[in-house]
């Protein structure tokens, strides 16, 4: 039998592979990436806000408005299919937070002559997103209707909610005997709004007008005696 010195042969090495790294479940990779989309286009609307804030609705570029956002054109495709879409959700996130800061809600007491005040202050402070001194133009926001119907229909939609939003507020002032209960409160909304329409559209044309007076004229033409 031949010798075999134990001690010279070598056993072969195992290899330990390293320990996979864990991986992220998906629903948390799902959600980053839902998180970073919804970064980018808060970034592109706020972006667009203060620009046609600062400039109209016409003059910002998409680059403009891409670059202030830190974004690329690239992603701004991702989330908006074109400038008219981009648009259509400004105004709409625009739209909803001015009614939500200014309209007061259905049951508060003196809710209508709240809402009024809050308008008109407002106005004065240079927040009301149609009458800002370098900011989107009525006649603006009304060529962009006339060329897309999509805008045409964000603009109607947030004209119904505040004939809606302002009707209940007469309504519960006519049932508190604050508000006179001659006329219906739907035609007392539109009454309202075609006010500040005509308004917005006398101060874009330099016409001298007293916001507050006119304000108060009306109040006291819709108050109950």
């Amino acid at each position: 039998m031949p010798y075999v010195n134990m001690q010279m042969v070598a056993k072969p090495r195992s290899r330990s592979k390293p320990a996979p790294k864990p991986r992220a479940p998906r629903r948390y990779a799902a959600a980053a990436r839902a998180e970073s989309m919804q970064e980018t286009r808060d970034a592109l609307l706020a972006a667009a806000g203060s620009l046609f804030a600062e400039q109209g609705l016409d003059a910002p570029s998409l680059d403009a408005i891409c670059a202030r956002a830190g974004r690329t054109r690239g992603a701004f495709y991702v989330h908006f299919q074109d400038r008219d879409a981009l648009i259509d959700a400004v105004l709409e996130h625009t739209g909803q937070r001015f009614l939500d800061a200014v309209i007061a809600p259905g049951d508060a007491p003196g809710g209508l002559a709240l809402t009024v005040q809050r308008f008109i202050d407002a106005m004065l402070r240079g927040e009301y997103p149609l009458t800002q001194e370098d900011g989107v133009k009525p006649h603006q926001l009304l060529d962009a209707c006339a060329r897309s119907p999509r805008i045409r229909r964000r603009y109607l939609a947030l004209i119904a909610t505040t004939l809606e939003r302002v009707g209940a507020l007469i309504a519960s002032g006519q049932r508190s005997n604050a508000v006179r209960s001659d006329v219906d409160a739907t035609v007392i909304a539109h009454v309202l709004l075609a006010t500040v329409i005509g308004a917005q559209t006398m101060l874009e044309l330099k016409v001298p007008l007293d916001v507050a007076a006119l304000a108060a004229a009306v109040m006291t033409l819709l108050l109950a005696r």
